[in-house]
């Protein structure tokens, strides 16, 4: 097989440039400020090189129905995954941490948790009940 010279020389630059480009830090997280609403925390942000974590906090207290102190959320990068969440009864503060892009899509403990098996007994029986109801 023939290579022409020229495509001899381009290969190993190639080859070479292509190894000795670093990696460009891509990392983006969702982002805001002590909103009162994840519908507020949709903005997305690049984060700085140093910044290996997408963050999520969110805060609440309160006494059972009687007291509510409010609901406060915020989101962002970080270099670190900061302490614990912490739940003392009246306050509650939670701290998630994720490292892919836009990984902090939803609110820390803000929102309705289920888990995948639930999710997935719920479509079974929904889909179950409707091919019941299309058979003669």
């Amino acid at each position: 097989m023939f290579v022409p010279s020229s495509m001899k020389v381009f290969l190993p630059v190639l080859l070479a440039a292509l190894l000795g480009v670093e990696q460009a830090h891509s990392l983006m997280c969702f982002s805001c400020t002590e909103q009162k609403s994840n519908f507020y925390c949709l903005k997305p942000t690049m984060c700085s090189d140093s910044d290996n974590y997408c963050v999520t906090f969110s805060a609440s207290g309160g006494i059972g129905k009687l007291v509510d102190f409010g609901y406060s959320l915020s989101k962002g990068c970080s270099p670190t995954c900061p302490g614990p969440s912490i739940n003392l009864g009246v306050v509650n503060v939670d701290t998630r941490c994720c490292q892919s892009s836009l990984c902090n899509f939803s609110a820390a403990g803000g929102g309705p948790q289920a888990n995948s098996l639930l999710l997935g007994l719920g479509l079974l029986f929904s889909l179950l009940s409707v091919l019941l109801r299309l058979s003669p």
